[in-house]
């Protein structure tokens, strides 16, 4: 049997085609071969932060870039200006005591330069070869990771700015006194500065690593009560006023409000509901009558709650603190309530006009009873610092706070608060201010050394094998803390330091200050577990920049006030390691950054100096073009 030969014809330009195509691949193949051994270990080109250009850049030369910079912006700050007036806002707040410095802004360069080095890695194959190739093509702009106290920073401006603002008047009423008639003064226009919109020209400055001054712009404050919408006023105001006098009551106090007071509470309201072009009410001034319950009232009603505080005596817990239930004036709602019942005239027509104020019951946490239960039979870990060389308000402020934390008892699975536990933190606790520095002002705060009670009982909680959920460094390397990396920074309401109590049992904190060391023992009952620390590793050592000088207006002209010796930046680490009873193991690597302090000095002078001439293509007017767009807008 013949085989039948079937001979199938390939087009020569097929064949051409195929044979270009597979070179191509094997080309593409090579080159993207030679792309991605090139970029091993190295950020993708065209990846930028800012005016830094991370491409072919390994992490840690990326790292130190970035860190470089923002090390620039941490020593010069971001100066805002309007006019002629100038004030910087500093990334940290500058005190007299480096020991009372914080941070409002805080930058990331780590998680920064992860996503610029994640960028054509961290996706699908074909979203990561599309990055890549727009990496090649064009600029990829990456966002400086960082965070900011915002609150804190519009503080700072309205301190340093607010005197050059005029807010706009609502139209008001008077009473004349010759007549004791009601009449409407006219409204009158502002002008006040757009804090927002800085803050928003602040943060795009900040995500490209951007230093450049900031123009403060002002804009028309409209008022929102108008003469002209005052109908029948007066009338209204004179119907509420021979209401008076008013007596508010809480159990037996009493308290009047004679007619002449209440004349000063009243005050013109936009209406919620108007009719009939009626658009103003008459009704009760919010501030004005909330300060005198404040003032007036709040202090006969007012008691905090009172924990029960224990202390070891003769080897057993013994009470020296009984605890006590609080109340408290609730000054809104007793607001709403008064403004209420004499706008709408709702009083019953056979009693004295009386209205009964709100308050609310406060219960302590921790109660007497508790003193049999506690199960605390010893010690389970000592915290122990150094505050040799303290100032006199420093050592007090310590002492005030400690002896605050003394008895304390932390509940089985509680979080402990140091910030909560301290409570109000200002003269009527105890405590003795600090000069803190904020653009050209030096204004006095309050909490100088309490850093020094939370870093110790930072280092009780680890002595003690406790679970550590919040602790933060301080900004600068402090004498008083060393070795580096076991401090922790505390200011209310944020940054905190917080731990739970995980051993089953209740904890009572004691306090004890000999000579120049403060102790924290925390006393409970333990439980078998092991706690192992190394001693911290301090590396990448940064120099300080030069003495820092800033003018004030608030020293004597000539006279210097600076604060303590310069110190370098560092980074440090150490291991933490805790075995349980029943052989769980945790491990934690705790680490800390610090700036390099640079020694500041303060130096009065009779007039502040002018604003130097700023280049106009280096400060921010607010223009939005593309540069503005963050990276996940030019990823698109």
């Amino acid at each position: 049997m013949s085989r039948i030969k079937i001979k199938i014809n390939i087009p020569r330009w097929l064949l051409d085609a195929t044979i270009v195509f597979f070179i191509a691949c094997l080309i593409t193949a090579s080159l993207y071969f030679v792309f991605e051994k090139k970029y091993q270990d190295k950020i993708y080109p065209g990846v930028w932060i800012g005016e830094i250009n991370l491409g072919g850049k390994t992490v840690e030369q990326a790292k130190s870039l970035i860190n470089e910079e923002i090390n620039n912006i941490n020593r010069s700050g971001i100066t805002f200006y309007y006019e002629k007036n100038k004030a910087p806002i500093m990334p940290t707040i500058i005190s007299t005591e480096s020991d009372f410095a914080y941070q409002i802004i805080n930058f990331d360069s780590e998680k920064s330069v992860d996503q610029a080095y994640n960028l054509g890695r961290d996706k699908d194959f074909f979203s990561n070869l599309n990055n890549k190739i727009n990496c090649l093509i064009r600029k990829r702009a990456i966002s400086l990771s960082f965070s900011m106290n915002e609150e804190e920073i519009k503080k700072i401006l309205i301190e340093n700015f607010s005197e050059f603002e005029i807010p706009a008047e609502n139209a008001k009423l008077i009473l004349k006194e010759q007549n004791n008639q009601f009449f409407v003064n006219g409204e009158t226009l502002g002008k006040i500065i757009n804090y927002e919109k800085a803050l928003e020209l602040l943060k795009i400055n900040l995500s490209k690593l951007n230093s450049s001054p900031i123009q403060l712009s002002t804009e028309t404050d409209y008022p929102e009560i108008y003469k002209k919408d005052c109908l029948n006023i007066e009338a209204k105001a004179k119907n509420i006023l021979s209401l008076a006098p008013i007596t508010l009551i809480f159990e037996d106090n009493k308290w009047e409000v004679d007619k002449e007071q209440l004349a000063q509470w009243l005050s013109l309201k936009i209406k919620s509901e108007a009719k009939n072009q009626d658009l103003v009410n008459i009704g009760l001034n919010k501030n004005i009558v909330e300060q005198f319950l404040k003032e007036k009232i709040a202090p006969d009603i007012d008691q905090e709650p009172i924990n029960a505080k224990f202390e070891i005596k003769d080897g057993r817990v013994a009470e020296f603190q009984a605890s006590r239930d609080g109340i408290k004036l609730k000054i809104e709602d007793s607001f709403e309530k008064i403004n209420y019942k004499l706008t709408n005239y709702s009083f019953d027509e056979t009693k004295e006009n009386k209205i009964e104020l709100v308050v609310k019951d406060l219960k302590s946490s921790v109660n007497t009873n508790d003193v049999n239960s506690l199960g605390i039979n010893e010690i389970i870990g000592i915290g122990e610092s150094n505050f040799s060389g303290s100032p006199q308000n420093r050592r007090h402020n310590i002492k005030t706070g400690a002896d605050s934390l003394n008895g304390a008892l932390i509940k089985p699975d509680e979080e402990f608060s140091i910030n909560s536990a301290l409570g109000e933190i200002d003269a009527e606790s105890g405590y003795l201010p600090e000069l803190v520095i904020k653009g050209n002002k030096t204004i006095p705060e309050y909490g100088g050394g309490l850093c020094q009670i939370g870093t110790t009982i930072f280092r009780a909680a680890l002595s003690s094998g406790l679970p550590i959920t919040q602790r933060r460094s301080h900004s600068y390397r402090v004498s008083y803390y060393e070795p580096a990396g076991t401090d922790a920074t505390i200011y209310s309401p944020w940054p905190d330091m917080r731990f739970i109590n995980d051993t089953g049992s209740h904890i009572l904190i004691q306090s004890r200050i000999e000579g120049d060391n403060l102790y924290f023992d925390f006393w409970g009952t333990k439980d078998g577990r092991v706690v192992e620390k190394t001693e911290p590793t301090i590396y990448n050592i940064v120099k300080p920049g030069p003495t820092k000088y800033i003018e004030t207006l608030d020293l004597p002209v000539g006279k210097e006030k600076c604060t303590e010796r310069a110190h370098n930046g560092a980074d440090a680490y150490f291991d933490y390691k805790v075995t349980y009873a029943g052989g769980e193991v945790k491990e934690e690597k705790i680490s800390s950054h610090y700036i390099p302090w640079q020694e500041v000095c303060l130096i009065g002078v009779e007039k502040l100096s002018e604003e130097e001439k700023i280049n106009g293509d280096e400060q921010t007017t607010g223009t939005n073009n593309e540069d503005n767009k963050t990276e996940e807008e030019t990823e698109e």
